[in-house]
């Protein structure tokens, strides 16, 4: 063998040994690997101090870590952005330690997105925004599978999630009609950011003392515009509960199992009628199973509201009512009085509602949407195309179409005492806030302003609602919105500058 090759073992050996660093890259002297790590710890506590702060959102948080890692990369560290982009097979993640943490990451990132979506109120936004976490998801998956580089699949995911979201963001309308008086209260409440994350938007005014007692406007849908009232067919029902009461065909202290058989022998069928149109029955807002159902289908924007009667009699069967006696907010608890009701009357809840509310008050455009869809897709709050909510035994919870202009009939009738069952709308039991009481569902408020509200409002995936009452100065405002928000918001700033 040449000696030449004899010397290149030995020159590795001696490389080995002496620990000597490549060439052109210096070995990092112990005051400098100091530095790094405090500049490291700098870096690491000012992103978790945005992050506290909250105010950039987790994808802004998200993208913030990796531009701060790739500034330490260059700027302390002193070493090529390029490092950062090599694959981790042959980087960090040669070794398990390093595969660990590429799959901590690429998990931990939209569980992290799940957390925050469940976090806050008692589901927080998860059926609002739980998309952005299984986009994230599968971003995150193609991406790395495809190129082994895991700040980069970061990068791609953060990025496309933010766009998406971006693209998807509700804007509003620009086609305007209707009554130059509310399109005015609608410019003004603009110009308080009040319409942000509005599209189509109806709005009615109602004062029986005015001249012209009803006002209808819209911008981009009108008066005839059919939407999804949501939670506002629970205020529709409670009219027909009392108004059942008033023609002896039900009685608000009986146990609900009179009405509805099925429910015999469990806890659950000894509630009271009364208990469940106060939202004091203790029963939880949905059954377990269609609690299940909405884990997978919200983040697709499909309903999840399908459950049939007998599926609706187990999942209330199955309440514990740990909480009864206690304002709880109960979705099936109204959608078990509903079923009760129409029951009592030897109907169908659709045709209970038809003939007892909707008909005698002239609501054409009104229906329950069981069995079919009334309407389009609307969208959630943050823009994700929703499924119609077409429901089986919850229809009394939520499944009612509307318009404004057929909510103004119901508003009027309301306020001059001509609407059946206007007892639902007197206030019986307290609720979980000192100023607001509650009768049949409606919810009867004393505000700063000096006015008692009346009023119920209603979300669906892709629909909101308000309808709000002032009884003693015969007004009424109504909001109607193709977006899942809370119109709850602009009505009650539309009603009280209406004083």
């Amino acid at each position: 063998m040449p000696p030449t090759r004899n010397l290149l073992p030995e020159t590795r050996i001696a490389l080995a040994s002496d620990q000597a660093p490549p060439a052109g890259r210096p070995a990092p002297s112990g005051r400098r690997r100091m530095a790094e790590v405090v500049v490291g710890v700098g870096f690491v506590a000012t992103w978790v101090v945005l992050g506290l702060l909250s105010w950039l959102g987790f994808l802004g948080l998200v993208l913030l870590g990796v531009l701060l890692l790739a500034a330490f990369q260059t700027v302390v560290r002193r070493r090529p952005l390029r490092t950062l982009l090599a694959r981790d097979t042959v980087g960090f993640a040669r070794g398990r330690p390093g595969k660990v943490l590429a799959a901590a990451v690429l998990i931990g990132i939209p569980v992290t997105m799940v957390l925050v979506s469940v976090s806050g109120a008692r589901y927080g936004q998860y059926a609002d925004d739980s998309w952005k976490a299984l986009l994230m998801l599968a971003v995150l998956a193609v991406s790395y599978l495809a190129s082994r580089r895991l700040l980069l699949t970061v990068l791609v995911a953060a990025t496309t999630v933010a766009l998406t979201s971006w693209a998807l963001a509700p804007s509003l309308a620009t086609a305007r009609n209707g009554d130059p008086q509310v399109l005015t209260h609608l410019d003004q409440q603009a110009g308080w950011g009040m319409l942000t994350g509005y599209h189509n938007l109806a709005v009615a005014e109602i004062d029986l003392d005015a001249p012209r007692p009803v006002r209808l406007a819209g911008i981009g849908a009108d008066d005839t515009t059919p939407m999804e009232v949501g939670s506002m067919t629970k205020a529709m029902t409670g009219l027909v509960i009392a108004d059942a009461v008033r023609r002896g065909e039900i009685r608000m202290d009986t146990p609900v199992s009179t009405y509805l058989p099925q429910l015999h022998g469990s806890p659950a069928g000894n509630v009271t009628m009364h208990e469940l149109v106060t939202h004091t029955s203790g029963y939880a807002e949905f059954g377990a199973a269609t609690l299940r159902r909405a884990a997978w289908k919200a983040p697709l924007g499909q309903n999840f509201f399908t459950a049939t009667s007998a599926e609706m009699t187990t999942e209330t069967k199955a309440q514990d009512l740990s909480d009864r006696g206690d304002y709880a907010y109960s979705t099936l608890g109204s959608a078990t009085a509903g079923q009760a009701v129409a029951a009592a009357a030897h109907m169908s809840y659709p045709d209970l509602m038809r003939i007892r509310l909707f008909e005698p008050l002239g609501m054409s455009h009104t229906a329950i949407e069981e069995g079919h869809a009334l309407v389009a897709g609307g969208r959630s709050a943050t823009g994700l195309p929703v499924q119609p909510w077409v429901m089986d035994a919850y229809a009394p919870g939520a499944a009612a179409v509307s318009t404004t202009g057929d909510l103004a009939k119901l508003a009027t009738a309301l306020l001059d005492g001509t609407a059946p069952g206007t007892a639902a709308l007197e206030p019986t039991t307290a609720t979980d806030q000192s100023n607001t009481r509650i009768g049949a569902f409606w919810q009867i408020s004393t505000w700063q302003t000096g006015q008692t509200i009346t009023s119920h409002a209603g979300q669906t995936g892709g629909y909101a609602s308000y309808l709000g009452l002032d009884r003693p100065r015969h007004k009424a405002v109504i909001v109607l919105s193709d977006v899942a928000n809370d119109a709850s918001d602009l009505g009650t700033q539309l009603l009280a500058h209406r004083r």
